[in-house]
C-alpha cells in the first residue's frame, strides 16, 4: 500500500531529522545550523534581508529542556515556526514576519 501525500510528508520530516542526528537520535547545535543552512537557505536569506538573524540563538530558543541537544519534539517546534511563516506568506505577509524569528 502506498503512502498518501500527507503520510509521505510526515515520513520525509522524520528522515530529515534522522539525517542530522547522532547516535543518540538528537541533533547538536552544529548540525542544526547546518540543516537550516542547507534545507532552508531562502527562508534564511529572506530573514537576513529583513534584518533578522534567525540563526542567532535558535538553538537556545528551541532546546526547551536545556540538554544541549534538539530532540524530535523540539525539532518539530522549529519546523512549525518556519511553516507558520510560510503560511502567513500565503496570506500576503512579508517573509520572516513571525514573532518567533
Amino acid at each position: 500500500m502506498s503512502k498518501t501525500p500527507a503520510e509521505k510528508s510526515m515520513t520525509d520530516l522524520v528522515d530529515l531529522f534522522h539525517h542530522y542526528t547522532g547516535d543518540d537520535d538528537m541533533i547538536g547545535k552544529d548540525n542544526l545550523l547546518k540543516m537550516l543552512k542547507e534545507k532552508f537557505p531562502n527562508f534564511l536569506k529572506d530573514c537576513e534581508k529583513k534584518g533578522t538573524d534567525f540563526l542567532n540563538n535558535v538553538f537556545e530558543r528551541k532546546d526547551t529542556n536545556g540538554d544541549s541537544k534538539i530532540d524530535f519534539s523540539e525539532f518539530l517546534s522549529l519546523l512549525g515556526d518556519i511553516a507558520i511563516d510560510y503560511h502567513k506568506q500565503s496570506h500576503g505577509a512579508p517573509p520572516c514576519s513571525g514573532e518567533n524569528q
